[in-house]
């Protein structure tokens, strides 16, 4: 991403931010939330980022600074996986799972892959906020929208994003459309939930598949 990051101890970090990165995508990167990284940097305003600034990067709560794997960086063992306390609706129509949440040939994988035609529309999953609308390295194009109580959905590989930062979207709205950017081996949604930006399983999240029409789950190992 062009910045830099040094190591300070095994509990924190340093990054030097680049241009284009705000606190979400920082965050993303190292995998704690925008307000724990605000709050170890005595940041009130997420726009008093500046370009070069230097951030400490707290580490998690055992001492491994966590990290999207995804993104290629070290995953910590961080993983919830228990029972659904939020609902959220299927991103796409019409659609096959070709790969699930876990771990995928030694990596640990923060979501779901969701096959589809190229151009399909992607909706959001529930109501918020567009915190984030452009390019991250390895989801290609990603929309990712913060709900509230912390809840976050991350939206990947997209063709074209059709929402914007700042934008406020209804749950159902088109904020992207299918696609294959990023590390993909053909048109797919990466679908990722999260809450205080560890990963959960979206399918413990979502409508069963019992309860819809059309999708079925591909074999283990897809895009």
């Amino acid at each position: 991403m062009g910045s830099g990051v040094r190591t300070r101890d095994a509990h924190t970090a340093s990054h030097i931010v680049a241009p284009g990165e705000n606190v979400y995508r920082i965050g993303l990167r190292y995998g704690i939330s925008p307000e724990r990284l605000m709050a170890a940097n005595g940041i009130s305003d997420p726009r008093e980022l500046r370009v070069g600034q230097a951030l400490i990067i707290p580490g998690s709560d055992d001492g491994v600074a966590l990290g999207s794997s995804a993104l290629g960086y070290q995953r910590g063992p961080r993983i919830y996986t228990g029972p659904s306390d939020r609902r959220f609706d299927w991103p796409v129509n019409q659609f096959v799972i070709s790969s699930g949440f876990g771990i995928r040939n030694g990596v640990m994988h923060d979501g779901i892959d969701i096959s589809a035609p190229l151009g399909t529309p992607v909706h959001a999953a529930a109501a918020g906020e567009v915190i984030y609308a452009g390019e991250l390295r390895g989801y290609g194009n990603v929309v990712i929208v913060r709900h509230d109580d912390r809840w976050v959905t991350i939206y990947g590989h997209n063709q074209s994003n059709q929402a914007y930062e700042g934008q406020r979207v209804a749950r159902g709205q088109v904020i992207a459309l299918v696609g294959e950017s990023g590390r993909t081996t053909g048109p797919n949604l990466h679908f990722e939930v999260r809450r205080d930006n560890i990963a959960r399983n979206p399918l413990e999240h979502l409508p069963t598949m019992e309860a819809r029409i059309g999708p079925s789950i591909a074999r283990e190992g897809g895009m």
